[in-house]
């Protein structure tokens, strides 16, 4: 009887980990294509008190390229944070759960509180809209302060 538990668990735990897995391959194969910064870079990755968690990220964003970094909340997870540009001048940036949160083209703090209709995983996509004779990428510095229940993942480049 014990045994029969056991393999039920670990069954059930593989099945759980597997669906887990298949949903945040899906969105990170969505921009798969287009968003593997050629040098991101976590500049710090502190905790903050016993519940918050806060990272500092440094990535360049070739011209019209994006950068899709993902997040994953419990409901109720509460994220603040900023980004600005040290090199370049013209970026698109949304935040996407099940549907657009956030919208901005300029350097700019956002917060929000993770809610069930969203989902338990939210996209803060940036995107380098440089324009002109000779597009340039940019370089951008993000803080993003989160839940320390919470994960972070950022896309790693391809070879």
């Amino acid at each position: 009887m014990r045994k029969k538990i056991i393999i039920a668990i670990v069954l059930l735990s593989l099945m759980l980990a597997t669906l887990g897995c298949e949903e945040l391959s899906r969105l990170t194969q969505e921009t798969a294509q287009k968003s593997a910064p050629s040098n991101l870079q976590i500049l710090k990755a502190v905790e903050l008190g016993a519940k918050w968690e806060m990272k500092q990220l440094r990535f360049d964003i070739g011209a019209g390229d994006e950068v899709a970094i993902l997040l994953k909340l419990a409901q109720g997870d509460k994220v603040d944070g900023y980004f600005y540009l040290e090199k370049g001048e013209s970026i698109d940036f949304r935040i996407t759960g099940k549907s657009l949160l956030f919208s901005s083209e300029a350097q700019d703090r956002f917060s929000f509180v993770a809610e069930q209709t969203q989902g338990d995983t939210y996209t803060l996509t940036f995107r380098n809209t440089e324009a002109g004779d000779q597009p340039a990428k940019v370089t951008v510095f993000l803080e993003v302060i989160y839940p320390v229940g919470g994960s972070l993942y950022v896309p790693v480049e391809e070879e």
